[in-house]
């Protein structure tokens, strides 16, 4: 059983073997083997018995048993420590970025200012409808689609590729093939070369000189733009494109003070009252029948037109009674009309003569004022017609602006 015991050789006490090998009295180590137990041991030292109250010098002078350096101890659990933990294996080094992502979505957020500009400011010039309003929905589609697929371009994200491809394709073959049938060659190369360029930036990750030559196409297309819209308000200023640009059955020339319009078709001249007025396109339907000449002016809801039809005898024999004729006509799209005054005469520098009513009724539940001329020309009979909300039809200079019609 004593081989089961060792003698510590610093104090000499036997113990048995225990973790680390230290003495459980003296705290040093114990490395005498456990079959070293017939080597002499040394007795005891004797131990002085402490008293009860041990002073503080005492106290202080005691022995305390500590732990001696064990050097085998640290490189063992060092070795234990290294093969848990494995050393990390270098970080490879980073690939340069060459994604033109950013620069596609800026072009996108350039495109759908561009857009908005061309809503604002260019009106359609097409008479098809149904072309208007695919135009209008088309540019209305591609701001909101191009604004949100531009902001995340610029923040990065890979996974807009795809819808960014799809947007340029339609883009491409949509809004270039629209303006290929309506022979506008130069925004067909303008549509062609914007979607080419971004897709290339987008799509995928290019060359240098792939990606400048990508860049040069998109901003050629968007510098052909801005020069288009430099060289229509030098002929026209932006702001009158933007009164009229909700207005499609507006022609996209204003009209000013003292020009006049030609009709070639029955030979007369009307002249224009005052500035800011505008031309309806001829193909739309007027308030009243065999419209030659409708004029608007769109601030002020104001209205001039002529209207040409044959002299009917037996409708009236002379030119009082083709104005009431003609008021008849007025009554029955505005029954409220109430005649405020008559005239009749030759009219100013010809030998023609005209018959006039004016008054006052309402028209779209607002109070309008009224002026209507009537004309006989050889077997033609025209009438002019002259409205405006009550407050500004002087302010317009409406007032015998029927009566100044003058053959051609």
């Amino acid at each position: 059983m004593d081989a089961d015991w060792i003698t510590c050789p610093h104090c000499a006490l036997k113990h048995r073997p225990r973790a680390q090998a230290l003495c459980p009295r003296c705290g040093r180590t114990s490395t005498v083997a456990r079959a070293s137990m017939a080597v002499p041991t040394v007795p005891p030292a004797p131990v002085r018995r402490a008293p009860a109250m041990p002073t503080p010098a005492a106290a202080a002078s005691e022995y305390v048993p500590a732990v001696e350096y064990l050097p085998e101890m640290e490189s063992a659990s060092s070795a234990k420590l290294s093969r848990g933990a494995p050393a990390p294996a270098p970080a490879a080094p980073a690939e340069p970025s060459t994604t033109t992502l950013p620069l596609g979505g800026g072009l996108l957020l350039l495109n759908a200012v561009l857009h908005v500009f061309e809503f604002l400011f260019l009106p359609s010039l097409s008479s098809n409808e149904s072309l208007r309003a695919v135009q209008l929905a088309g540019t209305l589609v591609g701001v909101g689609v191009d604004t949100l697929l531009g902001i995340g371009l610029l923040r990065g994200k890979e996974q807009l590729r795809v819808p960014a491809l799809l947007r340029l394709l339609v883009g491409l073959f949509v809004f270039g093939g629209m303006s290929l049938y309506q022979a506008q060659y130069l925004f067909t190369l303008v549509v062609c070369a914007f979607s080419c360029g971004v897709l290339a930036l987008v799509w995928g990750k290019p060359s240098a000189f792939l990606g400048g030559v990508a860049l040069t196409a998109a901003l050629l297309g968007v510098t052909v733009e801005i020069v288009g819209f430099v060289r229509l308000s030098s002929s026209q200023s932006l702001e009158d494109r933007a009164r009229i640009a909700l207005r499609p059955d507006l022609e996209g020339n204003r009209l000013l003070r003292d020009s006049t319009l030609v009709s070639l078709r029955f030979g007369y001249k009307l002249p224009i009252p005052s500035d800011g007025w505008y031309r309806h396109k001829a193909n739309l339907s007027a308030p009243e029948p065999h419209v030659d000449m409708w004029l608007s002016h769109p601030d002020v809801n104001g209205n001039l037109m002529v209207a040409v039809r044959e002299w009917n005898p037996a409708e009236a024999t002379d030119l009082l009674q083709a104005r009431d004729v003609a008021l008849r006509d007025l009554r029955t799209r505005h029954p409220d009309f109430q005649v405020t005054g008559t005239s009749e005469g030759t009219v100013p520098g010809n030998t023609s003569r005209v018959a006039t009513v004016s008054g006052h009724g309402t028209r779209g539940g607002k109070p309008f004022q009224f002026e209507l001329s009537v004309y006989k020309t050889d077997n033609q009979l025209v009438r002019v017609t002259a409205f405006a909300p009550v407050g500004v039809f002087e302010s317009l200079e409406l007032a015998r602006s029927t009566t100044k019609l003058r053959p051609n």
